[in-house]
């Protein structure tokens, strides 16, 4: 099997970077970088691990957080690394003879003040386009900001061992935020306004069925099958006619689609829905995740549960204790 990191060592100073979400970065790309078959070495500082008592706690004891991201990492490890992740402090006292170092900042090179990943959704817009429009912000469930910005930190990674030199690669975490809120950008560019909670152009929806909810996805070539499936003739009300219609008359909308969802099982739902080849999916609860038929067939979860990254090289997963036993 294909491995494109076998052989690399590299180091991850997730433990030792300032501020929490660097430190969130640095763990999830040398986590990506292990699975593609990196031997990482992660050292600590003084106060020891960072997330070892972070939430999510496990029932037997433990971080989930801490064994999501580090499992499998060694805490020490000799010189020379191929790689290096961590802020510039880290890579300052860490790494100073390593050939590619990959360097997190909030806002660039000498642009790092302490920022959290909840100032970051809100100065990208990523906070003003969750929940509804008169809740107050409700903030991105998990790491979202941080992982995202740990797989660009990879990828730089990946292209400068490619490129073959020395290398700095540098990851914003705020450059990374606007570009997962790449729509609220191009918005302000073309429309001269952002997305806003609420948004009445936003016609999706998250509707209650009888025993939880589904996400009510849709394109405007979907409708037809929509309607099919519902099977209600106030739907062909010229309200309802168009995409700028249906958005205008959101809430009139909902009201006419609750009771059809409500008197439903998500899975009834979801069964209809791909047979029309309609988009419509289930809100499913993390235990649920454990039974999931997409989830057992791409193997995301291990036998205890844990998440396995679902990546692929030359089209087969990457099984990381077959590289550390070949």
């Amino acid at each position: 099997m294909a491995s494109p990191l076998r052989g690399k060592r590299i180091l991850d100073l997730g433990a030792v970077c300032r501020q929490p979400a660097h430190g969130l970065a640095a763990s999830m790309a040398s986590k990506l970088c292990m699975a593609y078959g990196a031997e990482v070495i992660r050292p600590l500082g003084p106060s020891g691990e960072p997330f070892r008592a972070a939430a999510p706690l496990l029932p037997q004891g433990g971080s989930a957080l801490d064994a999501f991201l580090n499992h499998g990492k060694a805490r020490d490890g000799h010189v020379p690394f191929d790689a290096a992740i961590g802020d510039s402090a880290a890579l300052g006292e860490y790494a100073r003879e390593t050939t590619v170092k990959v360097r997190l900042s909030v806002y660039g090179p000498g642009e790092d003040p302490p920022t959290s990943e909840l100032a970051l959704a809100a100065l990208s817009g990523l906070l003003g386009i969750v929940g509804e429009a008169d809740d107050p912000p409700t903030r991105l469930a998990g790491h979202q900001l941080a992982y995202a910005a740990g797989l660009s930190a990879c990828t730089g990674l990946l292209a400068a061992f490619l490129a073959g030199g020395e290398e700095i690669v540098d990851v914003s975490l705020f450059d990374v935020a606007v570009w997962l809120n790449w729509k609220g950008a191009t918005g302000m560019l073309i429309e001269g306004m952002p997305l806003k909670r609420g948004n009445l152009r936003n016609y999706w929806q998250v509707m209650r069925a009888k025993d939880g909810y589904v996400a009510l996805v849709y394109q405007e070539k979907d409708w037809p099958a929509l309607c099919e499936m519902i099977d209600d003739p106030r739907l062909g009300d010229a309200r309802f006619a168009t995409t700028q219609a249906r958005a205008a008359n959101l809430v009139a909308l909902r009201h006419l689609l609750e009771p059809w969802f409500a008197a439903r099982s998500r899975a009834d739902i979801t069964r209809g829905a791909q047979s029309r080849r309609i988009p419509i999916g289930p809100v499913l609860a993390p235990v649920e995740l454990l039974a999931n038929a997409q989830y057992e067939a791409r193997g995301a979860l291990g036998p205890d549960a844990k998440p396995r990254l679902p990546l692929v090289w030359d089209g087969r997963r990457i099984d990381v204790e077959a590289f550390r036993a070949a």
